[in-house]
């Protein structure tokens, strides 16, 4: 494993991404274009959001424009595998709920930013 300084602190890098990787503290970005950290503890949050039976993280994601979605999936899943121990318990389903809504949402965030590009 790798051993990178994140923030303060050094992290041991268990699955690497495009912007996102899965350490030992969680889910966490390369850094760019902002740094955001995620803890194993809080990986399976509910959203307070319309739908409180989904989970945080997919959601709140979904909806920021700087993230690559695609990889977040692939590293928010492998945390969930990697840090089953640090979390409560949550049902296949609701990670499929929570990633397919979330995905809706970033493909429609995608969409209108598309969309305001040609009204300039």
């Amino acid at each position: 494993m790798l051993k990178e300084e994140i923030g303060d602190r050094a992290s041991e890098i268990i699955w690497r991404g495009r912007q996102w990787i899965v350490t030992n503290f969680g889910l966490e970005t390369l850094g760019d274009p902002f740094p955001y950290e995620v803890a194993a503890t809080r990986l399976t949050e509910g959203w307070q959001g319309a739908d409180e039976s989904l989970l945080a993280w997919p959601m709140e994601l979904a909806g920021k424009t700087w993230v690559d979605y695609r990889d977040f999936v692939t590293a928010y899943l492998v945390a969930l595998g990697v840090h089953q121990e640090a979390y409560s318990p949550v049902d296949v389903a609701t990670i499929k709920a929570s990633l397919n809504e979330g995905r809706a949402m970033w493909e429609a965030t995608k969409a209108e930013m598309l969309g305001d590009m040609d009204d300039d």
